[in-house]
């Protein structure tokens, strides 16, 4: 696990208990990516179609890492809008390929 700087330490490791704590934190992670402080290095949606017009999710499951451009601690941020979520350190960044179906030999 990566040690956390000043930059990223006030990072909550929480769980997200309904769609508005989410949005909250999309909200403060996305700031922070403006400021350069983050970066998204993964996403199921673009953070400014989390919410779409009608104010519904994007789908119902949503996930973003961000990674910290001081330290380089990568956070998830899980969301499922029926049971809640979580913001925690992950080890690296997601890559669908390390889950995809291997070719037997």
């Amino acid at each position: 696990m990566s040690k956390r700087c000043q930059q990223c330490d006030m990072i909550p490791i929480a769980q997200i208990h309904n769609p508005q704590e989410y949005m909250i934190c999309i909200d403060s992670f996305g700031r922070m990516v403006e400021k350069g402080e983050m970066e998204l290095v993964y996403a199921t949606c673009p953070l400014d179609t989390v919410i779409d017009e009608q104010g519904r999710f994007y789908s119902r499951k949503l996930f973003h890492q961000f990674r910290c451009t001081s330290c380089g601690t990568i956070y998830g941020m899980y969301v499922d809008a029926t049971q809640g979520g979580e913001i925690k350190i992950n080890d690296k960044i997601f890559d669908p390929d390390d889950y995809q179906a291997k070719d037997e030999d």
